[in-house]
């Protein structure tokens, strides 16, 4: 028995240090790749523009961020009908740190419709949402659902509108 159990230690021993080996493996790739550019465009072409633009990396030379512009638009700065940008993406469908689009996931994001922790749109289903329909911790919209509640419309633990309806009415 006293064996079986200094085994199954070692096991956990040896699988912990795997895991670590595993993640400083990743952190060093992930160092290596940020420290080299990549810079690729599709030869092929619609309306101009690169079906398929990936720009990564540091800063340029001149000190700007490096921008994927194409159809999809990958980089540290995109833009495209999809563009994923990891400082900010500009585009129909946008994914990034930053974004405006159509539609956007971001951390901060202005569009049509908004996924985001601080979120400005027609829809807008963020933590802090703004918009005709806002939905969020926080939500302050024509029509708005959330914790705390400001609109026309308003539903909420906490509301204040027209016509609300919640548990702490501030006003009616």
């Amino acid at each position: 028995m006293a064996r079986s159990r200094a085994k199954g230690s070692a096991s956990v021993a040896e699988s912990g240090s795997a895991l670590h080996r595993f993640i400083h493996g990743l952190r060093h790739l992930a160092a290596s790749l940020a420290l080299q550019p990549h810079e690729y465009q599709s030869r092929r072409r619609l309306g101009g523009l690169p079906m398929l633009s990936i720009n990564l990396g540091p800063e340029t030379s001149d000190g700007q961020l490096r921008h994927a512009r194409g159809i999809i638009a990958i980089g540290t700065k995109a833009t495209g009908v999809v563009a994923i940008g990891i400082f900010s993406a500009i585009g129909v469908v946008a994914l990034g740190f930053l974004t405006a689009g159509v539609v956007g996931v971001s951390i901060a994001g202005v569009g049509l419709l908004t996924v985001s922790v601080f979120g400005l749109g027609g829809i807008s289903v963020s933590a802090l949402a703004i918009g005709y329909i806002a939905v969020g911790v926080l939500a302050v919209g024509m029509r708005a659902l959330g914790v705390v509640a400001i609109g026309v419309k308003a539903v909420g633990i906490v509301a204040l509108g027209r016509s609300v309806r919640t548990l702490f009415a501030l006003w009616r």
